[in-house]
């Protein structure tokens, strides 16, 4: 709908729809912004580490009852503040994805953030219509593998989300994975994890009481982690093992043991995703996605 720059004055900005060029009213200030375009309930926040505490607490304070989701790509915001806005955010019912993220897609519908690519990948991994698969990661590089090997080994992506790789996220892996489940649209889940934090234990929970009741096939990556003498920092802020039940080793064996469908390794991840939707196909659990033409580029 718009654009938020609070360095210049309002202007337009030329940007593509598909193959068509659009202009985008571009805004100085948040409050006009959000005055004009009354029907926006969606922020992608690219503000830097520095500043976007400032800008996430304007909108969750001036524009909570407008705004239901935000999104916030930058890495290294600090934890104190990562905490507190999320605090605010629960309080008030908004939605955070991220720090730390590339954002979702939702195939059909539209992408919050960078996550899907560019146009030819879009296309490629058949993100211009829905599938029946849904998944969640940590990683928005991880995130863009999913939609690739899921994209090949099944009907395709219903939705995605990458909750980013910060050690306090705004949303957890079973808040995504419980909405996949209870979507009659979505006939499988996916999840990607990895070495770090103790998520993945509330999804064992879910499991074994049946409130997670779809095929789940999961990983958590990182195992390499074991080879080394000493502890070992990941490119994320949270992928770090401080206790052994955060190694991804631990992690595997308790959603295996929970009931979770967990290859023996990374390499077998998509074929396990194939053989899983193979099953769901022949039992006639679910009925493939029709094939659309793909856009042009």
């Amino acid at each position: 709908a718009a654009m938020i720059f609070p360095f210049s004055s309002n202007h337009y900005m030329k940007f593509y729809w598909g193959t068509d060029e659009i202009l985008l009213p571009v805004y100085q200030s948040m409050e006009e912004a959000f005055q004009k375009h009354p029907e926006v309930s969606v922020v992608v926040n690219f503000a830097s580490f520095r500043s976007v505490y400032n800008s996430v607490m304007e909108m969750l304070e001036k524009h909570s009852q407008q705004i239901k989701t935000i999104a916030i790509i930058a890495e290294g915001v600090p934890e104190s503040q990562t905490r507190k806005f999320n605090k605010v955010a629960m309080e008030k019912g908004v939605g955070i994805i991220g720090p730390a993220t590339v954002g979702g897609i939702k195939p059909g519908c539209f992408r919050i953030g960078n996550t899907g690519g560019m146009l030819d990948n879009i296309v490629m991994c058949k993100l211009y219509r829905p599938g029946s698969v849904a998944y969640v990661s940590r990683s928005g590089g991880l995130s863009n593998e999913l939609n690739n090997m899921i994209s090949r080994n099944s009907d395709g992506v219903y939705e995605g989300v990458a909750i980013g790789g910060d050690r306090y996220p705004g949303s957890r892996f079973l808040d995504h994975l419980l909405r996949y489940n209870d979507n009659p649209s979505v006939h499988m889940l996916v999840l990607l994890g990895e070495v770090g934090g103790v998520d993945e234990y509330q999804i064992c929970d879910a499991l074994k009481s049946g409130r997670i009741s779809k095929p789940l096939v999961a990983w958590c990556i990182g195992t390499c982690a074991s080879k080394f003498s000493f502890e070992v920092q990941f490119g994320h802020a949270g992928a770090l093992a401080k206790a052994d039940m955060e190694t991804s080793a631990a992690k595997n064996k308790a959603l295996k043991e929970a009931g979770a469908l967990v290859p023996e390794n990374f390499i077998e991840f998509g074929n396990l995703i194939k053989s899983t939707y193979d099953d769901l196909v022949a039992s006639g659990t679910l009925v493939p996605a029709p094939e659309v033409e793909a856009p042009k580029i």
